[in-house]
């Protein structure tokens, strides 16, 4: 066949949309015959990746059933041709046939001297010799349990010196495998003390790239790889000293951004904000806030003006998916047990925390303290708009403690609000006696809530929901791309929808037909008689369309319309339900702030205040910044506790 390498096909994966391009490439080799006298290692390599496509049932939509069958039968030729020409690898022939392998091969080669056991009779000196000559391909060896097992001394030697051995421990432990890598597996003879002594070695040497240093700052111990405090110590004072070489040294690649607050008197809008040379700058009106300044409203401020929560009381400041940019994305590397956020996430954070700090200072000018606010509508308000108990209670820290103080305060008292209410959902009273018998903290997932089927979650996990919502919402899909909207660049095919009325099927292009014709097979869209795209199911499109940007939706502040169709959604497996005070996304954002249990880089607020383990009580700012941080997590928890009572409430009243 003597082709170059990039004519070759490839097979990447099922779900790999390259497919059809390399099937195309397969299409003149399924079409002719296959001689037995092939001499090219690369040949029999691109039979192999052929015959892939057809194991994994991936094909052209074009072919009939007569192609398909045709080429079926052709393949199954390839695989006796395949076993023949592996089966003649030998030590005496091995590293001829390897340095002739094309680079997109090499996976492939290793998966066949694997299945058919050919490392038998390979000696461990050739294996050495291919690393020596090209490490990167100890990933490849890695992948097989049996190769490892084989070239297990060669192996241990060989991660002991390797540059990349460090990443690719992390790899295995630590990094979030987002590329369907495979499974790496490491020589039994790999100590965890070796590993340790690989991980110092790489923070110490030049080629260490800085990105790996937070995971290891933060790994986690487990059985096979365990990272010394002394060594995440040096790993975290090299990552705060690059920092600090990269901003010394005025990088012009540096993103700057920031927030200014301001309260003008006289305002013609209630809020407004906008951005100017990277600033985003909010405006709030101070007449607004002095007219309106019953406890009551001034509390739902951060609700109706600040907006911590969207129009569903879904907590607005998470961080989600779908905020993250492209290079976010697949950029850097990041742990498996990290919380994941960009730009976006950042800068509403410091918003946030710049409209509580702000907020908190203009109460003080008006003669009212926002704590003493929480505890009037905490202890007196919601008692009396709903049927929470009486006797329900929040403490506030003294208005003349410390900021340390402070927190030492707030922070129990944050835990007993959340266990009062628990115990108001489980027993329908808050028995402060039997509260007193738990003295550990509550974990925040298991807050139960008065309703049940409270929020709506997409399967993820169902490979048909990834594909729609990749057509649908993603801001890679090509079906946005069509004339005459090309110029008006919406950000997904549901944005397209929603804006313009007459959608031409034909004027797409035929690569996208495929896509199109996914999403009517599903019934998502349709194509009317005058060759226009409609929406089949509006009701459905915008349940998944809020499903996507906030990664949850709660169903009873829907109309009963919608309701109906969640339930249809739910008994097709598309959507499942959740019942619990918050959200799970709402979980993880409390969760990176309070503890280190479920992510790696959170602040560990609860523990290093309640183990003593805090700054020193010196660093005043960083007191002051904590504990300005658990009133935002007080105040958010008490605007989802009474969102969950307002339901309960407006079910009641209706069932009555």
């Amino acid at each position: 066949m003597n082709k170059s390498e990039r004519d070759r096909v490839v097979f990447q994966s099922i779900h790999d949309m390259s497919s059809s391009h390399y099937l195309t490439k397969a299409e003149p080799i399924l079409n002719s015959d296959v001689t037995e006298d092939i001499d090219d290692i690369n040949d029999i390599l691109e039979l192999y990746n052929i015959s892939l496509f057809f194991d994994n049932g991936v094909y052209l939509k074009s072919w009939s059933d007569t192609d398909f069958a045709t080429y079926k039968e052709k393949v199954d030729t390839f695989k006796s041709a395949i076993v023949r020409y592996i089966s003649n690898v030998d030590d005496s022939n091995f590293l001829s046939y390897f340095e002739n392998i094309h680079y997109n091969y090499y996976e492939s080669f290793w998966e066949l001297i694997n299945k058919f056991k050919r490392y038998k009779n390979i000696s461990p000196s050739n294996i050495e010799a291919v690393l020596k000559k090209k490490p990167h391909q100890i990933r490849y060896l890695l992948s097989h349990k049996k190769i490892v097992s084989k070239y297990n001394r060669v192996l241990c030697n060989f991660l002991k010196e390797h540059q990349k051995s460090a990443e690719i421990l992390l790899s295995i432990y630590e990094v979030e495998n987002s590329f369907n890598k495979n499974q790496l597996y490491l020589p039994s003879f790999l100590t965890i003390q070796d590993k340790e002594n690989i991980i110092s070695s790489y923070i110490d040497s030049e080629n260490c790239n800085t990105s790996y240093l937070p995971i290891i700052q933060n790994a986690k111990k487990n059985s096979g790889f365990r990272i010394s405090d002394k060594t995440k110590l040096k790993a975290k004072r090299k990552y705060q000293q690059s920092t600090k070489d990269f901003f010394d040294n005025g990088s012009s690649s540096s993103i700057k951004y920031g927030v200014a607050i301001s309260y003008p008197e006289n305002a013609t809008k209630v809020k407004h904000a906008w951005i100017e040379q990277d600033i985003l700058h909010y405006e709030f009106s101070l007449d607004h806030i002095k007219d309106n300044n019953h406890p009551y409203i001034l509390y739902e401020n951060f609700k109706t003006v600040f907006e911590y929560m969207d129009e569903q009381n879904i907590i607005a400041l998470t961080s989600k998916e779908n905020q993250l940019g492209i290079l976010e994305r697949i950029l850097g590397v990041r742990s498996k047990t990290e919380y994941v956020y960009g730009v976006a996430f950042t800068q509403l954070e410091m918003a946030s925390m710049g409209q509580i700090y702000t907020y908190t200072n203009v109460l003080k000018g008006l003669g009212h303290s926002l704590e003493n606010i929480l505890k009037t509508v905490f202890n007196n308000i919601l008692p009396k708009l709903y049927d929470l108990p009486s006797n329900i209670n929040l403490t506030v820290p003294t208005e003349n403690a410390s900021a340390l103080e402070k927190v030492r305060t707030i922070a129990p008292e944050f835990e007993s609000i959340l266990k009062q209410y628990k115990l108001f959902v489980e027993n329908e009273k808050i028995d402060f006696e039997f509260l007193q018998m738990s003295s550990g903290p509550t974990a925040i997932k298991d807050i139960p809530s008065l309703n049940v089927n409270k929020y709506i979650y997409i399967r993820k996990d169902e490979q048909k929901n990834k594909i729609l919502n990749h057509l649908l919402f993603s801001d890679q899909t090509l079906l946005t791309y069509v004339e005459p909207f090309k110029d008006k660049k919406y950000k997904n095919f549901v944005d397209l929808l929603v804006n313009e009325e007459e959608i031409n099927f034909g004027n797409y292009e035929e690569y996208q037909y495929e896509h199109l014709n996914y999403l009517i097979d599903e019934n998502y869209i349709s194509i009317n008689t005058s060759n226009l795209v409609d929406v089949t199911n509006w009701n459905r499109i915008l349940i998944l369309r809020d499903i996507f940007e906030n990664e949850v939706a709660s169903f009873y502040h829907y109309p009963a319309d919608i309701q109906e169709e969640v339930i249809n959604m739910s008994k097709e497996g598309i959507v499942y339900f959740g019942s619990s005070l918050f959200a799970e996304s709402e979980q993880n954002y409390f969760n990176y702030y309070l503890n280190k249990s479920d992510f790696t880089n959170g602040l560990d607020l609860r523990n290093s205040y309640l183990h003593g383990t805090q700054a020193n009580p010196t660093e005043i700012h960083l007191h002051e910044n904590s504990y300005l941080l658990y009133l935002k997590l007080l105040t958010l928890v008490i605007l989802k506790i009474e969102d969950d009572l307002f339901i309960f409430n407006k079910l009641k009243t209706n069932s009555e």
